[in-house]
């Protein structure tokens, strides 16, 4: 029995031992967890363990801290990692330690009687959430931010080379410690993760004075002084065999190209001709700053920057001046043994271009029919009929027909050519021509047939047998000429200035355009009359003389005339003309006078032919004319060995 008695004693103090033991380590268990009713970082952690109570933490509450900034540079992102970059660190260990370490502060057994009784504490305590980073760091990682992503200002820049403009382009500047303060001020608001960098653009200096002064280095490069015009003669060899012909460049810099053609050609044996030339000069280039600063700034305010290439303008040449012509005319003139008398106006622009000698009373020749020729007009009320038309070619023209004037001279005096030259001479003196003065009627008188000296006149396309020459009657001139050898000597009975002619044929081409001296005075003249005027003197086609030196296509609206022969006043040649060219319509008024019986045709038309080649050069120096050679010898018939 008491055996039994103590072996169920043994039982049962065996079983309370493994009670004990159980419930001991069930207690410890508990203690080993925290404490109901703590929080750490707001997180409650009551009856976890210590790891779960970090992983619960760091989940909940640690991790979103630790997300990477996006910093934006620009539009460029750059990452910033709290962690690594700023040592940024929230103690979740130590906070649940802490919080672990005030769970269980009551006594061991006091506690495990409670807790077996079911009456465990619950305590209320919130760890708070505690965070360090170092303040310094996001500086010093802004600074490599700013070294890897600033970029400094590019200045512009003048390319002489390339003629080219180089807009500046803008830099950007980090400021570092307002970007640093920016992440600092974000690192506890884990929902603000993104931060837009203050960025400072630094524009390049591009006001308007610096790109001033760099277009000006522009200037050298491209400026260039225009070449001024030049005055040049040359010879070019002609053979039986044709002639020559081609075409003639001033080219300038690849761009300017003035190109014109000649021709020059006769049948006979090997000579030469001779031409004047103009060259109109080189172009010259300029650049225009102004021009330049404006097309930058337009292209700036564009946002434009690429390079910006410049061409440089034209500046045309220095215009021909008749101080170019002068000296190789007056050179020209020299070379005759008389007296030259010339007056050159540019019918365009109203200037007078040469005027020597123009006021000496000369011999009037026939070239003072034009006046005979504009009084026919005023006499008919400015319409002409047909034969009249026909007198009026007759007189004009390459015969320069004597009894045609004094026909028509005779229809203006009533039946009376002396009469007829009498109003001639007052109309004319009306028009302001003072010296102007016809007394008769003109003599026709056949002499010279043949005369070798003569071949010259017949040099052309009209060739003839014999020449006509005109007089006035004996009994007139032979005791009216002037007694002084130190001017020209005149016929007193058919007279005027070269000046009074070219003013009279001048007011007929004003007339032509319903302006004019000779539109006021006389206005039953019409525009229409004096064009045909125009058109009956460029009907005259012997071109020998002015005409020699022009081409022959270009309109020629002219008068010749010639003094006589073995006369008292000596010889005298001329020719009135306005050449329609086409860089200008002028008007000549060339004279001649030497006290010999005859000037010599070969030292006369070359004379002629050399001075009209000049004008036209000066007019034209784009398209000068080769002129042909000053004698052209007629071919010789063929033999009958094949020779000419």
């Amino acid at each position: 029995m008491l055996a039994i008695l103590v072996l169920a004693v043994a039982a049962a103090c065996l079983l309370g031992w493994s009670a004990y033991k159980r419930y001991r380590a069930q207690y410890d268990a508990y203690r080993a967890l925290i404490q109901q009713g703590i929080t750490v970082a707001g997180v409650p952690v009551g009856w976890l363990s210590p790891e779960d109570a970090c992983a619960k933490v760091m989940e909940t509450v640690a991790a979103p801290y630790y997300q990477d900034f996006t910093l934006l540079y620009q539009e460029q992102p750059v990452t910033l990692s709290p962690g690594d970059d700023l040592a940024f660190d929230i103690p979740v260990a130590d906070m649940v330690d802490e919080a672990m370490a005030a769970s269980h502060k009551y006594d061991y057994w006091k506690g495990f009687w409670r807790w077996l009784k079911g009456s465990a504490e619950t305590l209320t305590l919130d760890i708070p959430l505690r965070m360090s980073h170092d303040q310094e760091a996001a500086a010093r990682f802004m600074a490599k931010v700013a070294d890897a992503h600033n970029v400094t200002p590019t200045e512009p820049m003048v390319d002489t080379k390339h003629l080219t403009f180089i807009p500046g382009r803008p830099g950007h500047q980090l400021d570092v410690d307002a970007a640093a303060q920016m992440v600092n001020d974000q690192v506890d608001h884990p929902q603000e993760r993104q931060v837009i960098l203050p960025i400072t653009t630094i524009e390049p200096d591009q006001s308007s004075g610096r790109i001033r002064a760099m277009l000006n280095t522009l200037g050298p490069a491209m400026e260039r002084a225009p070449g001024p015009p030049s005055f040049y003669t040359t010879t070019v060899p002609i053979s039986t065999t044709g002639g020559i012909e081609g075409t003639a460049r001033f080219t300038y810099t690849g761009e300017l190209t003035w190109t014109f053609p000649y021709f020059a050609s006769y049948q006979g044996p090997l000579t030469t001709t001779y031409a004047y030339f103009f060259d109109p000069g080189e172009p010259g280039l300029t650049f225009d700053v102004d021009r330049a600063l404006r097309q930058v700034e337009q292209a700036l305010r564009a946002g434009i920057t690429m390079p910006i290439t410049f061409e440089p303008d034209w500046v045309p040449p220095p215009p021909l001046k008749p101080d170019i012509l002068i000296p190789p005319l007056k050179a020209r003139l020299d070379e005759f043994p008389g007296v030259t008398s010339i007056l050159v106006k540019n019918l365009d622009t109203g200037q007078v271009i040469y005027d020597s000698n123009s006021q000496y009373v000369l011999s009037g020749m026939s070239i003072v029919k034009i006046g005979i020729m504009v009084e026919v007009y005023r006499h008919f009320g400015g319409t002409v009929d047909q034969q009249t038309h026909q007198e009026l070619l007759d007189m004009m023209g390459v015969e320069s027909c004597n009894p045609c004037a004094n026909r028509l001279m005779a229809t203006l005096g009533n039946g009376s050519a002396t009469a007829g030259a009498q109003r001639v001479t007052a109309a004319m003196q009306r028009l302001g021509l003072p010296n102007f003065r016809l007394c008769a009627p003109f003599q026709v008188v056949e002499r010279w047939e043949n005369d070798p000296d003569l071949i010259w006149t017949r040099f052309g396309p009209d060739q003839r047998a014999g020449f006509r020459w005109e007089f006035m009657p004996a009994a007139v001139y032979a005791s009216t000429w002037a007694a002084s050898s130190e001017v020209p000597r005149y016929d007193r009975c058919v007279k005027a200035t070269p000046t009074e002619m070219a003013k009279l044929l001048e007011m007929i081409y004003q007339c032509s355009e319903d302006k004019g001296t000779l539109r006021k005075i006389y206005p039953a003249i019409t525009p229409q009359a004096c064009q045909e005027m125009i058109d009956i003197m460029a009907a005259n086609d012997l071109r020998n003389m002015l005409g020699a030196g022009i081409p022959a296509e270009v309109k020629l609206a002219h008068k010749h005339g010639f003094s006589g022969y073995d006369v008292p006043w000596g010889d005298t040649r001329g020719e009135v003309a306005i050449v329609f060219s086409p860089g200008a319509t002028y008007l000549v008024s060339f004279y001649i006078w030497q006290d010999i019986d005859w000037i010599n045709w070969g030292i006369n038309q070359p004379l002629y032919r050399d001075v009209s080649n000049m004008l036209y050069s000066f007019f034209n120096p784009t398209q000068p004319f080769w002129p042909e050679p000053q004698w052209a010898p007629e071919p010789e018939e063929e033999t009958g060995d094949g020779g000419t």
